[in-house]
């Protein structure tokens, strides 16, 4: 594959989902401009804009997404509201507090995830909208802010009307199916992997799901009581999963490493994954049998019948690793399949940039101030809705992977939607006199912009035509043509992205390398914090938080011009940094109840501590040949779990080794 001109992604075909999905959104937002319309609302089109923002494929996703934007709502009009009295007589004032709160929010929806971040970008933006509408008439601020809540939940209230009508769902039953299909593409995987025949990108891919697969299921459990007792069972075989893929990933570097050791149950293995029953009793039974005959093996590493290599004890340490990780897939499984699910607690924690979230929110505020600094000095007339949506548009995009393409795109979008403007309210809407006409009007654009809406190329254009087309034409009760007022609002809306997407490129520019520092450092600095304080974390959330770091860090190298030996290099280092917490983990449950084993973690985690990997390295090794030893001396229980230790051990040992390998940007030796 050439890394260097990676293909773009293919057009999508034409769908009936896609359709439907557009027609459904489309009418909903019809619907809502009809009850605003009725309930004799002074500006209706907001109603049909809410539709557009809270549309989503699923009605879980739709569901959540609605409930954070009440939320974020009522926050905002709150915050707009608290300005408005405070500062309505003193304009610096009030715009330098609206674009500190902007800011604020900005930086906090860097640190959240899914539509929690969504609230509190929603949070910031409608404290623009609102505030500075109020501004203008504070004696009337309170109807402005409640007028425009009304709004938000007749859109709302609409969309999951139709949504949960014509678009019924099982939720449940869809993210079972989608960890089933998840489950067999990593047990595939690892086959491959075992036989060498498994690429880099496959399990880039397979981490960053892990991820995508939680959030389907959040989505979902918005809108289903099942999904949310089962959501647990769903996070534990999501661990599981991740659990086979680092084992597979060591594995993989060790018998490349060694390519003289001879294992059989690595072949033997490989055929189970491949195969199309992992959630039987066979299944079952074949790995226990694997199981039995690795502790076997490790006996005869033991007695000294084999020449002890660390390389064997790994590669044996980890099929033990991956054998039982897939015993409890299997188990959780059959958790979540039962009918009525039992609740079981299981969280993931998630990697937080507060430096990114520090420059996206700076971002938002100087670019909200120096729109008002303009606003202010040329006294516009259409000042206002510039900086509202300035507001907006930095609210939305500054937290963006891409911010100035994904602002670019919604550009396009408000440029197509302002000619379509000019012919929608010069030449169309003039010959209409009833709602059905103009219906039909709006509802062909609309169409097409749900389409677009549903290609991954032109999703952000379709997002801001569909927006922008509702705030061009402005529908009311009173039709109101006016070419000027039409000509500054759409030059407003342009001229307030453009100046918002320079803000994004010339405050605090994307800056890769950084990013991936501010990670390594991050990765470093919980390495430190397991070893002083290993009883503060728990497994699960040790492997989701790399998983997470694994998934941001491919992205932000999959942009460079050879991301492969960089994202290559980025899942070495990670899933070494992972085995290492993990295998302390694991050690420091085990010391707890040997007391052979205490010594040695005392060791290691002097050595974690202060992130001395080489000095790590040498200890490990060095503890792992006095536990073989006594382990060989002792027929009692203890022998086990010495040998257990000294797997681990040498776990940790050749991870540390591999992880210095990785920061130094050595080549890969796998």
């Amino acid at each position: 594959m050439d890394f260097n001109k990676p293909s773009p992604p293919p057009i999508p075909s034409f769908t009936w989902e896609g359709l439907a999905y557009a027609v459904r959104t489309a009418g909903a937002s019809l619907m809502a401009l009809y009850i605003a319309f009725c309930m004799n609302l002074d500006d209706p089109k907001w109603a049909a804009i809410t539709v557009w923002v809270v549309a989503q494929n699923s009605r879980g996703m739709s569901v959540s997404k609605s409930q954070y934007r009440i939320l974020g709502t009522a926050l905002g009009a709150v915050a707009a509201l608290v300005l408005v009295a405070l500062f309505a007589q003193t304009p610096e004032l009030f715009l330098l507090g609206l674009a500190g709160w902007i800011g604020l929010c900005t930086g906090l929806a860097t640190a959240l995830r899914n539509f929690r971040a969504y609230a509190a970008v929603l949070a910031g933006y409608t404290a623009a909208i609102i505030g500075l509408d109020a501004a203008s008439a504070p004696l009337h601020a309170f109807d402005i802010a409640l007028a425009r809540f009304v709004y938000v939940v007749v859109g709302i209230l609409v969309e999951a009307a139709l949504t949960a009508i014509l678009a019924p769902d099982a939720p449940l039953r869809e993210v079972r199916e989608q960890f089933h299909g998840y489950a067999d593409k990593a047990s595939r995987f690892g086959a491959r992997a075992l036989r060498h025949e498994a690429d880099e990108i496959a399990i880039h891919k397979l981490f960053a799901g892990a991820l995508e697969l939680d959030t389907a299921a959040e989505y979902a459990a918005a809108a289903s009581a099942e999904v949310r007792l089962a959501i647990g069972h769903l996070r534990a075989a999501i661990v599981a999963v991740l659990t086979q893929l680092s084992a597979i990933h060591a594995l993989r570097a060790q018998l490349t490493r060694y390519p003289d050791l001879q294992i059989d149950i690595v072949e033997e293995t490989a055929t189970l994954l491949a195969g199309d029953h992992t959630d039987s009793c066979t299944a079952r039974s074949r790995i226990a049998s694997l199981k039995s005959r690795i502790r076997h093996a490790l006996a005869l590493e033991v007695s000294g019948q084999r020449g002890s290599q660390s390389g064997r004890l790994v590669i044996l340490d980890r099929l033990t690793l991956l054998l039982t990780a897939w015993e409890q897939v299997i188990a959780q499984k059959s958790c979540l399949d039962q009918v009525n699910p039992s609740r079981s607690f299981v969280k993931f924690a998630f990697h937080h940039d507060h430096v990114l979230a520090w420059h996206n929110g700076m971002r938002a505020f100087f670019a909200v101030v120096a729109a008002s600094m303009f606003w202010l000095c040329s006294a516009w007339p259409s000042g206002a809705g510039f900086v509202a949506t300035v507001g907006v548009v930095s609210a939305l995009f500054a937290t963006r992977p891409n911010s100035i393409a994904a602002a670019m795109g919604w550009f396009k979008g408000a440029f197509f939607a302002a000619l379509v403007g000019i012919l929608c309210n010069f030449v169309l809407l003039p010959a209409v006199t009833d709602f059905i006409a103009l219906a039909c009007i709006a509802g062909f654009f609309t169409v097409a912009a749900g389409l677009a809406m549903r290609n991954p190329r032109t999703a952000s254009i379709g997002s801001g035509f569909a927006l922008f087309f509702w705030n061009f034409t402005s529908p009311s009760n009173v039709m109101r043509i006016n070419d000027a007022a039409f000509l500054n609002d759409a030059l407003s809306t342009l001229l307030a992205i453009a100046w918002a997407t320079l803000a994004f490129s010339v405050l605090f520019p994307a800056d890769r390398a950084s990013s991936i520092a501010r990670l390594q450092r991050a990765v470093r600095r919980d390495l430190s914090d397991l070893a002083s304080n290993p009883q503060r974390w728990r497994r699960d959330a040790w492997l989701s938080c790399t998983a997470d770091r694994l998934g941001r860090r491919f992205a932000t190298e999959a942009a460079i011009v050879k991301p492969a030996s960089g994202a290559q290099t980025g899942l070495r280092e990670l899933l070494a940094a992972w085995t290492i917490g993990d295998s302390v983990l694991a050690l420091q449950k085990s010391a707890a109840s040997h007391p052979g084993l205490r010594r040695s973690m005392t060791v290691i985690r002097g050595r974690l501590r202060k992130l001395d990997f080489t000095r790590l390295a040498t200890a490990c090794d060095t503890l792992a040949v006095r536990l073989l030893r006594q382990a060989s001396m002792r027929a009692d229980r203890a022998a086990p779990e010495l040998l257990a230790g000294a797997a681990l051990l040498q776990t940790i040992a050749v991870s540390a080794k591999e992880y210095m390998d990785a920061s130094s940007g050595h080549a890969n030796p796998v």
